[in-house]
């Protein structure tokens, strides 16, 4: 059961992915960016191979990630947390903070705001999700941003 929700979010998110503007490159670099796999995350590889749904995807990117968070089992989401925070840290450090945004018109906001690629902070924002979206979608969303807002903030005090 939870293997074909697995694979339901995983149709519904990258179809909406897929069915945004393809003209935009900001649109392309951030669902490139969402779906992107960094091969270097470990924490929990493990525990994983239990769970071949988890297995096949690798959690290795933000998608991935909080996808899997649908699994609501306590170490499950430790391991994604860890994980979440790596993919973060690794995007800040390539010159690529990502901020996640949704709610109402949360697509249109971020094709609004990644129109400047040279703001302040160079923040590439990617919709996760308009109007309702589950509690693990918000939970996976809050991990990543508050890391990602936590390196900006350490990079604006110059440590």
């Amino acid at each position: 059961m939870k293997s074909r929700l697995y694979l339901v979010l995983t149709v519904f998110l990258m179809s909406k992915a897929i069915g945004q503007n393809a003209d935009s490159l900001k649109v392309d670099i951030s669902y490139k960016l969402f779906s992107k796999c960094f091969k270097n995350l470990n924490y929990g590889s493990e525990v994983i191979e239990n769970y071949p749904a988890l297995k096949k995807s690798g959690l290795c990117s933000i998608q991935d990630c909080i996808l899997s968070l649908a699994y609501n089992e306590e170490i499950i989401n430790k391991i994604v947390e860890v994980r979440l925070i790596g993919i973060a840290t690794q995007l800040f450090r390539e010159g690529n903070p990502v901020l996640l945004i949704s709610g109402m018109n949360s697509y249109a906001t971020s094709l609004e705001e990644n129109e400047n690629t040279e703001d302040d902070n160079k923040i590439i924002y990617i919709s996760v999700g308009e109007c309702v979206i589950p509690n693990y979608i918000s939970k996976g969303t809050e991990i990543f941003n508050k890391q990602t807002l936590s390196l900006i903030e350490k990079k604006k005090n110059g440590l």
